[in-house]
């Protein structure tokens, strides 16, 4: 069904037990900006495969689609490292120019045990953005009396199969836990029974091993791989190889001193090996750009760390201060004829190395019994080196100091909680805008030189809870000063990178109501209003009006759901404009879809969901969702289509 809590104030003040969601996993507010996600649990749409398909459920998110994964997740119309993405503290990053792998395609959220969403600029522990999505495991001392782990499976429509599993043994000194994911799909077919290129094959396995001398004491070493291949519709190529390796050893160590509560360290290593071609996953056709079989192989090596300690005072509510870093080179190999060179006989050429620095401190403060002021500042150093051996800015070296900052007070009186939040993000411009597509700016053959983004943005918001009804409302004003706006060329050609101004604003309203013991009724509204002031004309990439309604029953062991969604046209774009995820291409008209689902749990151990997503077969597009390629064997459309009418089951085990 749907729904997850948008924002909401800390709850640790509110005697009102939350309202149960049962299907679909209700978002916990954590505290004023921030909620929390369990994606292991039951939720409608179809069980998400990749990182971006499962936050495309929540309100305020979207998703652009290029196939049948691998879509690139869209908050209040920010894309790309406007948003934060986190794997265990890891900052995870794709090696493809064109975004064929946003950080999201390399993550299978069923192998965490908690998804994190900090809205805004209001948190500066993990850098400045527009939001933080946070992939959490939590499992950091052995609990023989918790469950050992979980099984899952998922099959639905178009050939959709997918296996997750996650154990744990251990005892006093360590444990040991293992998650594995396997994930596949044929091309799946829209409202109009069009055949979309869209098959995927996913897996993925992570491993952690834990050392605990004592219950303050936690060693950990964590190590994982995955791969994949994906069918794209959106261009010429498809992905035939998306290779990660990642290495993560982490120190935990609690109640140090009388005033050292917590100090957590880690260092981790990650690199991506990427393969694009036009002939591996499609039939090849020539063209007049591509006339031979050719591949892409750009690769990506990372390294990074991060240590914050958390410290115990009298003064403060939680002060945590701490210092992060990350490093990462880029590298690339073409061949534009296959057969005759593989691109497995050249080498790799470098192109860019970026790394930064950063010092940050965070801390509350108790002003009365019902108020807190939060606050947080952030200084990163920045330096990007451009390796292209062709470029006009070959050899160039850039460094910035950035500084970011926020303020938020919290209110809480009976049943309602206020909070206003104020922020500052300051923002390096990332690999894909500085390199990536041999990108040029309005004066010069490269965009090395583009000015970093400066965002203030206002939020507000309000949350009533009491036993039978729950309203959270959050809204939002921004303004950024040398946005960086890209105006897309033809296919293979460099983007043009701009700085301009812009101001958005809008926000989400969610209604929860339990009208007796069988009946919960929900609703929720997102809205984003962007506008380029430079140009005056529309911010480009902006989401359209959203509203959901829903409903569960429940009767015995079964509960019975439904969803109807309803998005509006949009009219407000900004053509050839847009942002390193996608761009404006025409205007959309508004859609309606209806799914149900259906949920029981069997005993202690078994649990068995199932649904239909669009269950009416409308024939609709998002519209973020990118333009279509000409495929070899498929028909030519417009834009990329969602899919039609679609059957799952999911059944999940309990160890």
């Amino acid at each position: 069904m749907l729904l997850s809590l948008s924002i909401a104030l800390a709850l640790s003040q509110a005697d009102t037990p939350p309202l149960e969601r049962i299907v679909v996993t209700g978002a916990r507010p954590l505290n004023t900006i921030e909620l929390v996600k369990d994606p292991k649990a039951p939720q409608q749409p179809l069980p998400a495969q990749d990182g971006a398909d499962y936050l495309k459920a929540i309100p305020g998110f979207n998703l652009i689609r290029k196939g049948g994964t691998s879509g690139d997740p869209v908050f209040r119309g920010a894309a790309g490292s406007r948003l934060t993405i986190s794997s265990d503290d890891q900052m995870v990053l794709g090696g493809c120019s064109g975004r064929m792998d946003p950080p999201t395609a390399y993550i299978n959220p069923q192998n965490y045990d908690q998804i994190r969403v900090i809205k805004g600029p209001q948190t500066v522990l993990y850098g400045p953005a527009a939001g933080t999505v946070l992939f959490e495991r939590k499992s950091y001392q052995f609990d023989p009396e918790a469950s050992p782990g979980q099984i899952s499976t998922v099959i639905g429509s178009f050939g959709r199969m997918d296996g997750n599993a996650d154990y744990l043994v251990g005892n006093d000194n360590g444990f040991w836990r293992i998650n594995a994911s396997y994930s596949e799909s044929d091309d799946y077919q829209d409202g109009n029974d069009t055949p979309i290129n869209s098959a995927y094959q996913r897996w993925g396995v992570d491993t952690q091993l834990g050392w605990t001398p004592d219950q303050d004491t936690v060693v950990l070493l964590t190590l994982g791989q995955s791969g994949a291949e994906a069918a794209y519709a959106d261009r010429m190529m498809d992905g035939a190889v998306f290779d990660r390796t990642s290495a993560s050893l982490r120190w935990r160590e609690s109640y140090l001193t009388n005033w050292l509560a917590e100090l957590d360290s880690q260092v981790y290593f990650g690199y991506v090996d990427h393969v694009m071609d036009n002939y591996s996953l499609r039939e090849f056709t020539p063209t007049m750009r591509m006339p031979n079989p050719s591949a892409r192989n750009p690769d990506r090596y990372s390294r990074g760390g991060r240590m914050v300690a958390t410290f115990d005072t009298d003064l403060w509510v939680k002060l945590q201060a701490g210092v992060d870093h990350q490093y990462h080179s880029h590298r690339e190999r073409v061949s534009m004829n296959q057969p005759m060179m593989p691109y497995q006989q050249k080498p790799r050429i470098d192109d860019a190395i970026v790394q930064q620095t950063g010092l940050f401190s965070e801390g509350g403060y108790a002003l009365t019994n019902n108020t807190n002021v939060l606050g947080g500042v952030r200084i990163d150093w920045w330096e990007a080196k451009d390796l292209r051996p062709q470029s006009v800015t070959s050899g160039a070296l850039r460094s910035n100091a950035l500084t970011s900052g926020f303020l938020r007070s919290e209110t809480s009186f009976g049943p309602h909680q206020w909070y206003a939040g104020i922020g500052r993000a300051e923002r390096f411009p990332d690999f894909w805008e500085l390199i990536g597509n041999n990108n040029q700016s309005a004066t010069s053959a490269s965009a090395f030189h583009i000015e970093s983004e400066l965002t203030h943005q206002l939020d507000l918001g309000y949350h009533y809870r009491v036993a039978t009804t729950e309203v959270v409302v959050s809204v939002f004003y921004s303004r950024v000063d040398d946005y960086i706006l890209i105006e897309h060329g033809p296919p293979m050609q460099p983007n043009t990178v701009r700085s301009v101004n812009t101001e958005s604003f809008g926000g989400e309203v969610l209604v929860n109501y339990r009208a007796n013991d069988h009946w919960l009724l929900d609703a929720s509204l997102a809205y984003t209003h962007g506008s380029n002031l430079t140009d005056h004309r529309p911010l480009a990439q902006q989401p359209p009006l959203e509203l959901k309604l829903g409903a569960e029953y429940t009767v015995h062991d079964w509960t019975i759901a439904g969803l109807w969604r309803l998005v509006a046209n949009q009219h407000r774009v900004a053509i050839g404009q847009g942002n390193v995820a996608g761009s404006d291409f025409k205007e959309t008209a508004g859609f309606g879809t209806l799914a149900v689902n259906a949920h029981r749990r069997f005993g202690q151990h078994w649990r068995v969901s199932f649904g239909v997503d669009n269950l009416l077969d409308r024939a609709f597009a998002e519209h973020l969702s990118t333009a279509s390629a000409a495929v070899s064997g498929y028909e030519q459309i417009t834009q990329v289509n969602e899919p039609g009418r679609t059957y799952w089951l999911k059944l999940d085990y309990q160890l």
